[in-house]
């Protein structure tokens, strides 16, 4: 699947890197190149957002592929033939929600699996996702996506981090 948005020797040459940073950086920007959010931004922008509020490196490759399968018909099976490692495999599992999954079951698929890297993946999601300043003019629907989904999911996952942080 991957190949298709790619020149044959460019993504042989992506597959073939050790740099999992500039790999992951050319693929989103490929995959997402045209695709803009709820703010008719460039969606890459929503990415790097994400990407600037973890510091481990494993987890800013997490935030940045965080939206690849669930929003684009790429697979795990692609991810993991194109390089990545089963621990981000792992992690982007539990970050992608699945098609029908209820909203705060997926919240809570996260927090119950205790990986620290999508929870702060997911926590970085979240803020950013809360940010209304995002979107122009934004709706009723906009204030209680917000206050109804995104800041419930925010504060109990925040929760998990400190239980987390605290053993």
């Amino acid at each position: 699947m991957l190949k298709s948005y790619f020149e044959e020797e460019e993504y042989n040459r992506l597959k073939e890197s050790d740099d999992l940073l500039y790999k992951t950086l050319e693929l989103v920007l490929m995959l997402f190149d045209d695709k803009v959010d709820k703010g008719g931004l460039p969606y890459f922008n929503h990415l790097l957002k994400v990407y600037s509020k973890v510091s481990d490196y494993d987890e800013k490759i997490i935030a940045l592929l965080h939206d690849v399968v669930e929003d684009t018909n790429v697979t795990f099976d692609d991810l993991k033939e194109f390089g990545y490692n089963d621990e981000i495999i792992k992690s982007l599992t539990y970050l992608t929600k699945k098609k029908g999954e209820y909203y705060p079951d997926y919240i809570d698929r996260i927090i119950n699996s205790g990986d620290i890297k999508a929870l702060n993946v997911k926590l970085s999601d979240l803020k950013h996702n809360m940010d209304i300043t995002r979107i122009k003019n934004p709706t009723v629907n906009d204030y209680e996506r917000i206050s109804k989904r995104y800041e419930p999911a925010y504060i109990k996952i925040k929760n998990k981090i400190d239980e987390i942080e605290e053993r």
